[in-house]
């Protein structure tokens, strides 16, 4: 999905300079838009913790799959020189997801009898939010359509919950069952610095002297790399992915 997204964004932008050629500088200066999309990017978390408890090993395991869902954004973008733009787009997705529990701790009384347990952490929280700085390329196509093709910089900011500590609790007699208590969930916050490329098309339905109103959609890839720490490592993941989205647009 990123090759093919990155790849059609390129080839919009070689169809797009030929055409730009043919059709001109446009007359529009500033560029806004809002909308709303889906993110494609998934990430998985997972990590095992072994500790020492009744004088034998323990062993906790957290995973947390993340699929990205919705999101809302905009930005502007400045006609500079001929069909030459500077911009700016901001963008923030947010969804839930579980944290599946599971793991093994030692009999207090018998050695060699580990006794299994399974949990979960529901409704952990991600957050990304991105400011995208770019250099673009505006094609008109006729008088109302046009297409704008970019790319640059992106910088992303990150909040997500983890499971960071489980603590058990025996249940039944003669300590035949194993609980746990409320897992501890904690809100890890990272920040990365990726980059993003796309493109952007427009159609015009309203116009005066001064301004004109329109719709359009967007391809975009962006995407970055950090990591969170879980139980005892800090394991990559990634922000960002493959986006679609459409909305508003504002010229003049």
């Amino acid at each position: 999905m990123r090759k093919f997204a990155v790849l059609m964004v390129l080839g919009l932008t070689v169809a797009g300079a030929r055409e730009a050629a043919a059709q001109g500088t446009p007359a529009d200066r500033v560029y806004l838009n809002i909308g709303f999309g889906v993110e494609s990017g998934s990430t998985d978390s997972a990590d095992t913790k072994q500790y020492t408890l009744y004088d034998e090993t323990a062993t906790t395991t957290t995973t947390a799959p993340w699929t990205s869902g919705s999101f809302f954004g905009g930005g502007a973008d400045f006609r500079v020189i001929k069909n030459l733009t500077v911009g700016v787009a901001y963008h923030q997705e947010t969804n839930t997801s579980d944290t599946a529990i599971t793991g093994n701790v030692p009999h207090p009384i018998f050695f060699n009898r580990p006794r299994n347990f399974t949990g979960s952490a529901t409704g952990l929280y991600r957050r990304e939010n991105a400011t995208h700085v770019s250099i673009g390329w505006i094609v008109p196509i006729g008088t109302k359509f046009d297409l704008l093709v970019s790319g640059g910089p992106s910088f992303f900011r990150l909040e997500q919950d983890v499971v960071s500590d489980v603590r058990i609790i025996e249940r039944g007699g003669a300590f035949t069952e194993v609980g746990l208590e409320q897992p501890t969930v904690v809100t890890q916050k990272r920040s990365a610095n990726g980059y993003n490329v796309g493109a952007d098309a427009t159609y015009i339905f309203w116009q005066n002297d001064s301004v004109r109103l329109g719709g359009g959609g967007f391809i975009r890839y962006s995407a970055a790399k950090t990591n969170v720490r879980l139980l005892v490592s800090d394991l990559d993941t990634t922000v960002g992915g493959v986006q679609f989205g459409f909305g508003a647009r504002i010229r003049f």
